[in-house]
């Protein structure tokens, strides 16, 4: 009898424990649910920092050639201008026409509107969003091979179907958008339409500034 009672006592204390197991189950389940959702989170966010990271240095490399270009076309002007005075110079002192000396003068000078423009590199994000739909464009370099004015380029682009934002725009926008990801807010990919409605007021515009 002793042998049958204890038996019952054991297999009472493992129906209890079996009991404990199957009430922690749900608590483990929203835990285990709770810490997938959370890492999910935390890979989103680092996504962002990654592209972030990525598109600052393609700003970098950019507005550097852009800074070269600068450099190349200031030093070819300075040559174009020395050869344009020591042209005129010499038609001066070798021509009595003074017409011929005015027109002369006239030819050799640059006009202000081939100013050409320099340096301005934005970020695009195109329809397909963030973090895959991004990059940069150098608006500037467009600009000068197409012969037109930088809105014009910009406008071009944008009617293309792409937004373009500066890059303390697009800084202050991961920032958002890691801290929404985080929060449970937002998930990836981030749709061409939301990151508009976060810069609408952002947007650069070369002629205001």
């Amino acid at each position: 009898m002793e042998g049958i009672e204890a038996f019952h006592a054991h297999v009472k204390v493992l129906h209890e424990r079996a009991r404990e197991l199957t009430s922690a189950c749900p608590v483990l389940v929203t835990l285990f649910a709770s810490e997938a959702t959370r890492l999910r989170q935390e890979d989103e966010a680092s996504c962002l920092r990654t592209l972030c990271s990525s598109i600052r240095q393609q700003l970098a490399w950019a507005s550097s050639s852009e800074r070269g270009a600068r450099s190349v076309h200031s030093e070819a002007d300075l040559i174009s201008s020395l050869v344009g005075l020591a042209v005129d110079g010499i038609i001066k002192t070798v021509s009595t026409d003074k017409q011929w000396s005015a027109l002369a003068g006239r030819l050799l000078r640059r006009p202000t509107s081939e100013e050409r423009p320099f340096g301005l590199v934005l970020v695009y994000i195109g329809s397909g969003g963030l973090p895959d739909d991004a990059g940069t464009v150098s608006i500037s370099r467009l600009a000068r091979k197409s012969d037109r004015d930088e809105s014009e380029v910009m406008e071009a682009i944008r009617e293309s179907g792409y937004l373009l934002i500066s890059e303390e725009t697009f800084s202050v926008l991961i920032d958002r958008l890691v801290a929404d990801v985080r929060e449970g807010r937002l998930r990836l990919p981030i749709s061409r339409e939301e990151v508009s409605k976060l810069t609408a007021s952002g947007e650069p515009n070369p002629e205001a500034e």
